[in-house]
């Protein structure tokens, strides 16, 4: 099963976790937000082979200085093996539209870094896909939107320029009606598997874990009434054929 957006610093310094062997049948994106995590998020991933990296700024973290952070971004590139750039996207949200401008300008850079380099971008949209699919309609990236909740027409708008949607534990939630509708509208065809690990929690669950990916495959299978192996082939496939894997 592949996992196409987890945040894994907690297990950094912990060379010896099960879920990381090299005889794991998961794979896992392991996704960065800032400078600071990339160079660990490398080396975690030339260590464990079912780990890949994903090297990117977060909209939360964008800051005035960011494109001194690019330029280390490029040279990361040239050196290492990245499966993606991301996180990376657009939050409008109350707390941070402020910084609109300055996401916005850092978004369309890392577009075209990952345009040049042709590879994928693991995407955050919150309150911003107008300007989100402008920019992308302007750069021809693959890719996953993860954990998308928007109306079946704005998520047509990503799946035509090529794009798939991240499905992650909040799919999970009785109440999570655009979630459901998403799924059963778009089928397997368009989707792929994510936990946000820690950040998305399953309904009566103290803790996130990357286990709960089990769980959101099996209750995508129910939404679409087909067997969780058939989730698991396809969404496999997707994520493979969109990150290298």
């Amino acid at each position: 099963m592949f996992d196409t957006h987890c945040h894994l610093n907690s297990f950094y310094s912990s060379s010896n976790h099960p879920y990381f062997h090299s005889h794991s049948a998961n794979r896992y994106l392991a996704v960065s937000t800032k400078l600071i995590d990339w160079q660990p998020t490398l080396d975690f991933s030339n260590s464990h082979e079912n780990v890949y990296a994903a090297l990117g700024i977060h909209p939360w973290f964008v800051e005035k200085s960011f494109d001194v952070d690019l330029i280390i971004l490029k040279s990361l590139l040239t050196q290492n093996k990245i499966h993606a750039i991301g996180e990376i996207g657009l939050d409008f949200g109350e707390q941070f539209r402020q910084n609109k401008s300055l996401q916005l300008s850092c978004f369309e850079q890392q577009l075209a870094i990952a345009l040049k380099h042709e590879l994928p971008v693991s995407l955050h949209a919150v309150k911003s896909h107008n300007e989100m699919i402008a920019l992308l309609k302007q750069y021809s990236v693959q890719g996953v939107v993860h954990g998308l909740g928007s109306s079946v027409q704005i998520a047509q708008q990503y799946i035509d320029l090529g794009l798939k949607f991240g499905v992650n534990g909040v799919t999970v939630r009785g109440n999570a009606r655009r979630y459901h509708e998403l799924v059963r509208h778009f089928g397997l065809a368009h989707i792929v598997l994510e936990t946000d690990y820690p950040n998305i929690k399953l309904p009566g669950l103290v803790d996130s874990s990357l286990d709960d990916i089990n769980l959101v495959a099996t209750h995508v299978a129910k939404l679409l009434g087909v067997s969780a192996q058939d989730v698991i082939k396809q969404t496999d496939y997707n994520a493979k054929q969109l990150f290298n894997g």
